[in-house]
């Protein structure tokens, strides 16, 4: 019993070093959250047991979740550059044919060949539906599509 309760131990360390390491590994990733370790103990009883006599087993591993806290937001020269603030996510989509959906902290976003608004690994932004007045015309995840630029942004006008 004790060797058991040793090894959940050191499986629950292995499983915290893990993380630590993850986080600090990407302690330079834009948009990247960190995460956290939850250990529960393990107790093993009787009815039979006094309860101010039980004596833990060991740990297990509970739970590896995200923090979702605000990071600092940073000032960039690329005009395309986005940050969230709060718990919001940037929608993005891989290129067609596709119907994946992804979402992401980062806001790194460039312009490709065809026009497209794309993050680093070439997925395309989404953003809903607007008219002439800049109103939302749908909403849901059905009405997304994927950003594209103008060709053009206007007649030119010479300045007075």
């Amino acid at each position: 019993m004790s060797l058991f309760t040793s090894l959940t131990g050191l499986n629950g360390a292995q499983a915290e070093l893990t993380t630590i390491s993850n986080n600090i590994a990407n302690t330079g990733t834009v948009g990247f959250k960190r995460s956290r370790v939850e250990f529960s103990d393990i107790i093993a009883t009787s009815p039979l047991q006094d309860p101010k006599r039980v004596v833990g087993a060991g740990t297990v591993l509970r739970a590896i979740s995200q923090q979702f806290t605000q990071g600092a937001i940073q000032s960039s020269l690329n005009t395309l550059d986005l940050a969230v603030t709060g718990q919001g996510m940037f929608t993005v989509r891989p290129k067609p044919p596709t119907n994946e959906i992804r979402f992401t902290r980062a806001g790194t976003f460039s312009v490709d060949a065809q026009r497209y608004v794309v993050d680093n690994e070439g997925q395309q932004l989404q953003v809903l539906p607007v008219n002439a007045q800049a109103n939302v015309t749908a909403t849901g995840i059905d009405a997304l599509r994927s950003l594209q630029l103008p060709a053009s942004s206007g007649l030119p006008r010479a300045t007075t």
